[in-house]
């Protein structure tokens, strides 16, 4: 799907998402592969809905943009969300309930680096694995389309 503004030709990209339970916070990851930091927003709006956006040039005055909305929930504490990108996947902390009881503001990005790292690489590996399968997979479905 293609929309202009502002002499820009726009192609709205859909990208790849999963949740990860932990026992005091949700992880929401996410493939940003090829979008630079600055042009991406991570936003709480009213009722609790979770707005992540992005954009970046392609070539000449195309570029490619995205928007992806998730509902938190109602007893999350949204003052300790926490975003940060790795290796192309931003990574979205919402703690549970439970961890405000647990954990200070200060304390809390802490607990969240010293998850499992082989964890979080694991997942990482898999989402960019499944990445690459389904452009391949298209690549190859298309290359079946024109020559048949």
């Amino acid at each position: 799907m293609e929309a202009t503004s502002d002499s820009r030709i726009y192609t709205e990209v859909d990208p790849h998402y999963q949740w990860l339970q932990w026992e005091l916070f949700d992880t929401l990851l996410v493939d940003v592969s090829g979008f630079k930091k600055e042009k991406l927003k991570v936003q709480v709006h009213t009722l609790r809905n979770l707005r992540i956006s992005g954009e970046r040039p392609l070539e000449g005055n195309r570029w490619c943009r995205f928007l992806k909305s998730f509902q938190l929930p109602k007893d999350c504490n949204v003052r300790m969300i926490e975003a940060m990108i790795e290796e192309g996947i931003l990574s979205v902390v919402v703690p549970k309930p439970m961890a405000k009881d647990h954990l200070s503001q200060q304390s809390y990005g802490h607990a969240y680096k010293e998850q499992d790292a082989n964890e979080r690489q694991y997942w990482i590996r898999n989402i960019l694995v499944a990445i690459i399968l389904v452009a391949g997979l298209g690549t190859y479905a298309g290359y079946k389309l024109r020559w048949s």
